[in-house]
């Protein structure tokens, strides 16, 4: 019986090579193509996180995982930028101690897993294509990220990178059962939160523009502070912010109180 392979040990280290590019350097920078290739190698096996030139001073940056130290520099020999006349090239290791909202740099599984790559888009149904771009576009700030009149359909989305909303509306072409069920979606709660600075500041929107919110403002027992809104359909969002009341300590604060309380009482 053939042995089953042991599956290789995920690079959870983060390196930093930064290259500065010196007077004599720019007439030695590698061609979009070589850096291209060197990357989709990269990719490839799963330890590019990203790369780009740095503006002041002048230079590139690439962001990337590996094991070790050693295997950084072997990942690093065929480094279309290393050796450029004038540079100065180095290579840090870096232990993130905390990550933004949304930004993923845990190492993902191996390729050729069928892995899931990338929360792409959320379905909304709409009754109207047209009035609601209008209204994702002005009221809540989103961006049309992809539109096909011709065959209706219509992303928006925060930016690029962003999950996207596909705004869908029943077409009675579609036929059955599809017409229907998708028309029976209509106006629900759809169960997508967004994040904002200000849930204040939202409700101000919305108010000025006549949305209507079904629960105004509300602290939460975690801390979060909350609001939920429809859109013209009647398609019902959460939004939140990490505001906590003044004066209402938040749940970490409290639990954090409480074990206080009980080691001070033994």
């Amino acid at each position: 019986m053939a042995e089953t392979p042991r599956p290789r040990r995920k690079p959870r280290r983060l390196f930093l090579r930064i290259v500065r590019f010196g007077a004599d350097t720019f007439e030695a920078v590698p061609k979009p193509r070589e850096v291209r290739e060197f990357l989709d190698r990269f990719d490839r096996v799963g330890r590019l996180i990203a790369q780009g030139p740095l503006v002041d001073p002048p230079g590139d940056l690439l962001m990337f995982r590996a094991v070790d130290s050693a295997e950084a520099g072997r990942l690093l020999r065929r480094d279309p930028f290393r050796d450029l006349p004038g540079s100065v090239y180095q290579l840090h290791s870096w232990s993130p101690s905390r990550s933004g909202v949304g930004v993923v740099i845990e190492p993902p599984p191996a390729r050729g897993s069928g892995r899931l790559t990338l929360v792409h888009r959320v379905p909304v149904v709409v009754s109207d294509q047209e009035r609601a771009i209008d209204w994702y576009r002005e009221v809540l700030g989103l961006s049309v990220v992809a539109h096909d009149s011709d065959a209706h359909y219509v992303e928006v989305a925060l930016g690029p990178g962003s999950v996207a909303l596909s705004l869908i509306a029943p077409r009675t072409e579609w036929g059955e059962p599809e017409y229907s069920e998708t028309k029976a979606r209509l106006g629900i709660s759809t169960g997508i939160v967004f994040q904002t600075d200000s849930v204040d500041a939202l409700e101000l929107r919305l108010r000025h523009a006549n949305a209507r919110i079904t629960r105004g403002v509300e602290v939460q027992p975690w801390g979060e502070r909350t609001i939920r809104f429809t859109d013209p359909d009647g398609n019902e969002f959460l939004a939140f912010d990490r505001r906590v009341a003044r004066g209402r300590p938040s749940a970490i604060e409290e639990r954090g109180k409480k074990a206080g309380d009980r080691s001070s009482d033994r």
